[in-house]
């Protein structure tokens, strides 16, 4: 059965355990957990979810594998064990891109290894997936570059001797921005689907 391991150092343990947990129980129950959002990590969100917890245990249990978590002075303990190595990522994708974003303001880190015995020592956490924040961003920073450009193009084209040369230059620029943008949106896309 895979299994694999993450301890957190933090000293709120308890309350991300809890709120972990608190977390899947709504998912459960079908209560939207992130309005506006596509699919939950590239994929459906994991069904028949059930969640039960302590103060200091936990229980995940959703897509045929459980997470277990413990909570001690200092330290977040997680365990999943799963059917498969699929269901496994799968639940591991999901602990850590929630726990990671709970956490946020206390810069948890998730990282999960094999436990001693295991054949594979260490495991690769899940990537986890652009936030809206930098989506917004990366949008900003599309229209700002459009409209640098067009500024620019306005003003050469204004100049009646440079008017020719400077269409070409501005559209070149313009193209190679472009075949740029395509090719890293490219690249993501397919590193993206190759890791779901």
């Amino acid at each position: 059965m895979p299994t694999v391991e993450a301890h957190i150092t933090t000293d709120r343990a308890g309350r991300y355990l809890v709120q972990l947990c608190r977390h899947a129980a709504q998912m459960g129950h079908g209560f939207p957990t992130h309005p506006g959002r596509g699919p939950h990590m590239g994929g459906e969100r994991p069904k028949d979810i059930k969640a039960e917890w302590s103060e200091t245990e936990g229980t995940i249990t959703a897509d045929g594998a459980t997470c277990f978590l413990q909570a001690a002075p200092g330290v977040l303990t997680l365990r999943i064990e799963a059917e498969d190595e699929d269901r496994l990522q799968r639940v591991q994708a999901l602990v850590t891109r929630n726990l990671t974003r709970m956490g946020r303001r206390d810069n948890l880190t998730v990282d999960w290894s094999r436990p001693s015995g295991t054949s594979d020592a260490t495991v690769t956490n899940p990537a986890p997936r652009r936030g809206r924040h930098t989506v917004l961003g990366l949008t900003l920073a599309a229209v700002l570059a459009v409209a640098v450009h067009v500024a620019l193009a306005a003003g050469i084209l204004a100049i009646p001797q440079w008017a020719g040369l400077g269409a070409d230059v501005v559209l070149v620029a313009v193209l190679v921005k472009v075949a740029f943008v395509a090719a890293h949106v490219w690249r993501r896309r397919r590193s993206s689907t190759k890791a779901g």
